[in-house]
């Protein structure tokens, strides 16, 4: 049987991998301290449990794509709060399931496989679904190197690639390097990007994952020609329901939302009332946030003392580590195996070789796993 050529381009994805590593020593007898993929152990708050359980019909129809109104206002009532931005719900807010899929399919929407320019440029090391997406639409994946502070200068880019660039991904809060843009970065990306017709996507679905300054949002900056990714996976412990919104120009929302007619992609009405729930309170992220904050101090207080260095993560879930003693990433990662830490390879973020000395640790386990994992470390320093 033939299949997509592309497919076989691909790496194993890395949480795959990661799954079958920790799978491995939890049969073996070993503690396992999961630093690995960012599915946070705190559980999502009762009052957004209650409400997707009192909203699941009798009769469960399907739902649309652009969703019940609520979840939709919800989002523009999050947004004028958060942002200082007044979004319209009708053109403006699309319910998505979860970030992850409109991530891959999104260069669907702007892609024309046959034509010279189909590039899209991503942040390399960034999240590996930039590229994924990339390669099965047919576009060409150009990755954009990052080193020293790791944050992404769009303005950098050659002239030659971006009059081949259809599409550009910034992600801040960055995963996994937590490196953050500021606003002037962020108006100067889009003013790169409307001089050559590109259409900007900002990926922000760390944006309630910060310890000193709140991030900004391309949405403060601009209207035109972008698109923002939104979810409530980290800001409210819903991984698993599969929510998230993407917000932006409303003439590139109305092409989006045909696009996604055609596959169906729509969350249930049951999870879109969870989430109107979400993002209409507060007080709950700011909970969680401060909860994030405890472990990050735990696991970057040691790291000070032991004298492994932390580069960027300034925000995001995420702390990026720069591997000791010569060490590449991988070759960390497999000794901090020893003592039962999980974390990622900073290779796996990468095209190139940006994140070859690095490790990645998801702020996942609660506080007292975070010391319990920290003297296995010291063990093994």
């Amino acid at each position: 049987m033939r299949f997509n050529p592309a497919l076989a381009t691909l790496p194993t994805y890395p949480t795959v991998a990661l799954d079958r590593v920790r799978d491995r020593l939890r049969a073996e007898g070993r503690p396992v301290y999961d630093f690995g993929t960012g599915d946070p152990t705190e559980p999502t708050p009762a009052f957004i449990r209650d409400a997707m359980c009192a909203s699941v019909p009798d009769n469960c129809r399907y739902p649309t794509v652009v969703g019940e109104p609520a979840v939709r206002e919800a989002f523009a009532g999050y947004a004028q709060r958060r942002l200082g931005v007044t979004l319209d719900p009708a053109t403006q807010i699309l319910p998505t399931s979860g970030s992850k899929e409109a991530v891959f399919h999104l260069p669907l929407l702007v892609i024309d496989p046959s034509a010279p320019d189909r590039g899209v440029v991503f942040p390399d090391p960034g999240y590996s679904v930039y590229y994924r997406g990339t390669v099965l639409a047919g576009g060409e994946p150009i990755p954009q190197r990052l080193s020293g502070d790791f944050v992404q200068r769009v303005w950098e880019l050659p002239e030659a690639v971006l009059q081949r660039t259809r599409m550009v991904w910034i992600n801040t809060p960055h995963n996994p390097c937590g490196a953050v843009m500021t606003e002037a970065d962020l108006r100067r990306t889009w003013e790169v990007c409307r001089a050559h017709d590109i259409l900007l996507v900002s990926d922000e679905c760390y944006m309630d994952t910060w310890f000193d300054v709140p991030p900004p949002s391309i949405l403060q900056v601009a209207s035109e020609g972008v698109l923002a990714m939104f979810s409530l996976s980290k800001r409210s412990g819903m991984t698993g329901y599969r929510a998230g919104i993407v917000a932006g120009d409303p003439v590139v929302m109305k092409k989006l939302r045909e696009l996604r007619a055609n596959p169906g992609l729509a969350p249930q009405d049951f999870v879109n009332t969870a989430a109107a729930a979400a993002w209409s309170e507060d007080s709950h992220a700011d909970a969680r946030r401060h909860i994030f904050a405890a472990k990050r101090k735990v696991l970057t207080d040691f790291l000070a003392e032991a004298g492994v260095e932390v580069v960027a993560s300034e925000a995001s879930f995420y702390l990026w580590v720069r591997a000791p003693g010569g060490l590449s990433g991988l070759a960390y990662a497999e000794k901090l195996l020893e003592a039962g830490i999980l974390t990622y390879p900073g290779a796996s973020f990468a095209v190139t070789d940006a994140g070859d000395a690095f490790v990645r640790l998801a702020l996942v386990p609660d506080v007292e796993t975070c010391r319990a994992a920290v003297a296995a470390w010291r063990a093994i320093l």
